[in-house]
């Protein structure tokens, strides 16, 4: 194992996170997962998520091999549910792919996503998945994240004739 890192992600990293995300569309539609399309994520995403200072990309030996989206954003849809926790601050995870390369990149990157959350004294993280991407639903479960519910509509980008599943972690925190 080399040297590793995770930071921020800049404008000038665009052309390696396009990289990851089409190498993850090419897994997804392996998979028969049409979570990721011509249509969602696209360039101008990650953008918003670099600008905002939300995308953190793992590096290992100066080559990149993941990122991850973290941040307070929630989806409108995130509202029918009664959570078991506050979630005005949650902190949620977005977009993250990895080079299938490197091994355990994703363990690190949701590691780091819940440090994220801890640090910040939330307590509970969210996330989302498509109910065909079962890769994302066994990386919640090995981080004991709870299937709360799903939600199907046709409305863009959720129109996959599928539900999407929300998940979440409470978060231990220490009392301050």
């Amino acid at each position: 194992m080399g040297e590793t890192s995770l930071r921020k992600a800049t404008r000038s990293d665009i052309q390696h996170i396009n990289q990851l995300t089409e190498m993850a569309k090419s897994i997804m539609e392996h998979d028969q997962n049409p979570q990721w399309d011509h249509r969602y994520p696209l360039e101008k995403h990650f953008y918003e998520d670099i600008d905002n200072g939300d995308l953190y990309l793992y590096e290992e030996n100066n080559d990149i091999a993941g990122y991850i989206c973290v941040n307070q954003v929630q989806a409108e849809w995130y509202k029918q549910f009664d959570w078991p926790a506050n979630t005005d601050d949650a902190y949620v995870i977005h977009r993250m792919a990895t080079n299938p390369e490197y091994k355990g990149v994703a363990m690190k990157m949701m590691q780091f996503a819940i440090d994220i959350a801890t640090e910040a004294g939330t307590p509970i993280i969210i996330t989302d998945t498509f109910s065909l991407n079962k890769r994302a639903q066994r990386l919640f479960e090995k981080f004991d994240f709870i299937k709360m519910g799903e939600y199907e509509t046709d409305e863009f980008p959720f129109d996959k004739n599928a539900p999407f599943y929300a998940y979440y972690k409470l978060i231990e925190n220490e009392e301050k």
